[in-house]
């Protein structure tokens, strides 16, 4: 796949589609995270729409448009999944809902050749809740192995981004830098 264009490029198109109420006809799905709650302990910030709008402003203008669509898109399945249980607003399973609607939402606004990566992408964006944890001499072979998938360095990107978004007790930013540093410490060249 050639360079894809810019963040950018994409932002501008967004800010066509908000002012011209496009947004609700082109990425419904964007629109109805605008209300969707998100526990406060972790989301000051508010809604879902507000927490994505946040994450979207640390996408620099001159990365990869792939890291925009997908920061974008991210949280798209908070809006079908998010419910009140145990005392708390809790979304279990949204990066796998939000990518299962990321294919139909690319098409929509023709970006089809990015869309598997997108999707990719949003799927993978809480990756390290699974990972458990990290061990004291580094990354285990299995972390490391899906360090060094091609895709791997626009996560990183992402995730940090959700974490730029995210106003609260959180510490998912200061987990991604560990798990940057360490990746890059035995992959080089992962931040080219």
């Amino acid at each position: 796949m050639g360079r894809s264009k810019t963040a950018g490029e994409a932002r501008r198109c967004l800010d066509v589609w908000e002012k011209s109420g496009e947004i609700e006809t082109l990425l419904p799905e964007v629109a109805a995270l605008r209300g969707v709650p998100q526990p406060e302990e972790y989301h000051r910030e508010g809604d879902v729409y507000t927490h994505t709008l946040l994450a979207l402003e640390s996408v620099a203008e001159d990365e990869d448009e792939r890291i925009f669509w997908a920061v974008l898109l991210h949280d798209l399945g908070k809006a079908t999944v998010t419910r009140y249980e145990g005392g708390r607003w809790r979304a279990r399973g949204h990066a796998e809902a939000g990518a299962d609607a990321v294919r139909d939402v690319m098409q929509r606004v023709g970006k089809q050749a990015v869309a598997a990566d997108v999707i990719w992408l949003v799927r993978h964006h809480h990756f390290y809740f699974s990972w458990g944890k990290i061990g004291k001499h580094g990354l285990s072979k299995r972390q490391l192995q899906f360090c060094r998938h091609p895709l791997f360095p626009l996560l990183l990107r992402v995730v940090e981004a959700d974490a730029a978004g995210s106003v609260g007790a959180s510490r998912k930013g200061h987990l991604i830098a560990r798990i940057r540093a360490l990746a890059e410490s035995v992959l080089p060249g992962l931040s080219s």
